[in-house]
């Protein structure tokens, strides 16, 4: 079972951000798949609640370097 966790991002530049936060975020354990859009800083995961709460992917995010202004 997963559920999906949307995001909105700001800091991303470039390709080379979204490809960055892409990995650090299906990195995190427990993560099956991240969209990352960078026109409106769109974030999108997929995971598996027994493993994994929501509130990772927000310190996920900050240590990359961006700030999450929205979640749901």
């Amino acid at each position: 079972m997963t559920d999906t966790a949307h995001l909105t991002v700001e800091g991303m530049t470039c390709g080379g951000c979204v490809k960055n936060l892409k990995a650090a975020l299906e990195a995190v354990p427990g993560v099956e798949t991240a969209d990352v859009v960078l026109e409106g800083g769109k974030v999108s995961v997929q995971y598996d609640p027994t493993r994994v709460k929501p509130a990772a992917f927000r310190q996920t995010v900050e240590e990359a370097g961006f700030d999450v202004v929205a979640d749901k």
